[in-house]
């Protein structure tokens, strides 16, 4: 019986012993006093940081009120600030660049248009490029008011460009790209229609333009046939006005049996597929017109 208590207690000297050195092994944990000072260090900077950034906004937005009635040209001296420090000249840089970053926003939240205000803030004036091709061609403007409720003032749009029924249709109220992204579509389809007629008219002598309308929606071409020299009527009918290609193509001939045959139909499938100007030349390639 001693002797198995001697071992009990040597056993439990041993884990003891195991305790202690497993004690001396683990790093010191901080204590909560330490956690707490770290924390309010932390917390003071923080606090210093938002007062110099909310100090910074001040001034900031005194600046960028001078630079507005410098625009107006109501001059004011701006109050607290002095001109000649170092600091202040900082801070006009950083008024001016906030400037720039408001508009690029307003740039990139209007999808990419031109957009100028007007009116100290009061309205806008956004102007819509058209191009076709990679070449650049009229520009259109809308000046338009933000109060009571946003509507278009003025405008220079043509008046074949549905605008109004855009404007109904839109919800520029709350997104103005609902309007300015289909009335886009509409201005550069008509300048690129408008465009392929100027081209057939200077690249194809031999084809003759028989009618067409001030939207170039509608377009009758002749044609003449090398072999027998006859002649063929095209109408183009782009009723889809947001594109440039036509949505219906037919032709007229003394020979009835001429735009039913395979060649043609193939050439009605080209002048739907790629614009005007360009069908006309592969047709006059392949032999078919002259």
């Amino acid at each position: 019986m001693e002797g198995a208590s001697a071992k009990g207690v040597l056993s439990h000297l041993s884990l003891l012993e195991v305790q202690a050195r497993s004690r001396k092994t683990q790093p010191k944990q901080p204590s909560r006093v330490q956690e707490l000072k770290a924390k309010a260090e932390a917390l003071t900077r923080q606090r210093d940081q938002l007062r110099a950034e909310v100090e910074t906004h001040k001034n900031l937005k005194k600046l960028r009120a001078s630079m507005d009635k410098r625009c107006r040209r109501e001059e004011d001296e701006e109050e607290g600030m002095d001109e000649d420090s170092e600091n202040s000249n900082l801070l006009r840089l950083m008024a001016r660049h906030t400037q720039l970053k408001d508009l690029l926003h307003a740039y990139d939240v209007i999808g990419g248009y031109n957009i100028i205000k007007t009116r100290q803030g009061k309205g806008l004036c956004v102007s819509l490029a058209t191009a076709y091709e990679g070449a650049y061609f009229e520009t259109y403007n809308l000046e338009m008011d933000l109060k009571p409720t946003v509507r278009i003032s003025r405008h220079n749009v043509p008046p074949f460009i549905p605008l109004n029924n855009l404007a109904e249709q839109s919800n520029m109220q709350t997104e103005i790209r609902t309007l300015l992204d289909p009335l886009s579509q509409h201005l550069n389809a008509f300048a690129g229609r408008k465009q392929q007629l100027k081209l057939v008219k200077e690249l194809h002598k031999s084809v003759e333009v028989m009618e067409s309308n001030v939207l170039c929606s509608f377009l009758v071409l002749m044609f003449t046939l090398p072999r027998e020299k006859t002649a063929v009527l095209c109408s183009l009918d782009y009723s889809d006005c947001t594109r440039c290609l036509p949505t219906r193509v037919h032709f007229e001939c003394e020979d009835n049996e001429l735009p039913d045959s395979p060649e043609w139909k193939k050439h009605r499938s080209l002048l739907m597929e790629t614009p005007v100007h360009k069908a006309l030349i592969t047709m006059r390639k392949m032999g078919n017109i002259v």
